[in-house]
């Protein structure tokens, strides 16, 4: 599989329509290099340790981004976005994981990436409008599915081993679309055997247990990422497949 962008050109911001809003809060695209710049700014607070570093890959110019925070102020939360043609994965997930099976599927795909807050600024608000901006892009996009790597805290997946437990349990993907990892450092989901234990759910991030509860699975294998200091789970959710009540809950988030 091809491991360059699916677009040499970002999608245009105007078909994501009137910014997203929800009181003092806003979600637009980014629609200049200035907007690119702001959600890269937070991404090296995020993902790199401080305003010093670059979180910029070569992903970055094929992307929609999606800037949330207060009308006038400053960004807090972004997500990029990057859609790719019915019969073709091949973004940031594509260097992680092989997703031929996947792309066989019929419809087009919307990758998410990148979702992060200001660490200065962890309101709930603002994940769950960049959520529903995601989800208007795929309206927007006519996607089937949403894919993409959600990171969990840490390089060390020892911690979360409740949490992978119950991945493995209930929310692996169907055998035969799930991904074969392609980095050089996994660990398999099936190698995380203890109980359950009552917080296990509350150990994944809000963005998967969102992805869970709309219906979404996960890949069987976990990638450690030296990079960014996580590790990392392929994730997607068929939206064709959905049942029509957590579709209709999609559609109410994309507003």
């Amino acid at each position: 599989m091809s491991s360059t962008p699916a677009s040499d050109r970002a999608p245009d911001p105007a078909r994501f329509g009137s910014p997203i809003r929800h009181g003092r809060l806003v979600v637009p695209p980014a629609a200049s290099p200035a907007g690119l710049d702001a959600a890269l700014a937070v991404r090296a607070l995020a993902f790199r340790g401080g305003p010093g570093a670059t979180d910029r890959d070569r992903w970055d110019t094929a992307c929609l981004h999606l800037l949330a925070g207060p009308a006038g102020g400053p960004v807090l939360a972004t997500l990029r976005l990057l859609p790719h043609p019915e019969g073709r994965i091949a973004g940031y997930a594509a260097q992680h994981y092989g997703l031929q099976a996947l792309a066989a599927r019929p419809g087009p795909a919307l990758e998410l990436g990148r979702l992060c807050l200001h660490p200065d600024h962890a309101d709930p608000d603002l994940v769950r409008l960049v959520w529903a901006g995601g989800a208007r892009v795929a309206r927007a996009w006519g996607a089937a599915g949403l894919v993409g790597c959600t990171s969990l805290p840490g390089p060390d997946p020892a911690p979360l081993a409740p949490a992978l437990a119950l991945l493995a349990r209930r929310h692996l993907g169907p055998a035969g679309l799930r991904p074969h990892p392609r980095a050089p450092e996994t660990r398999a989901l099936a190698d995380f055997t203890g109980a359950e234990t009552p917080d296990a759910a509350a150990l994944l991030p809000p963005l998967l247990r969102a992805y869970l509860a709309l219906g979404g699975w996960v890949g069987a294998d976990l990638v450690i990422d030296r990079d960014l200091g996580t590790c990392h789970l392929f994730t997607c959710l068929e939206l064709d497949t959905m049942p029509p009540a957590r579709r209709d809950r999609l559609r109410a988030l994309a507003g």
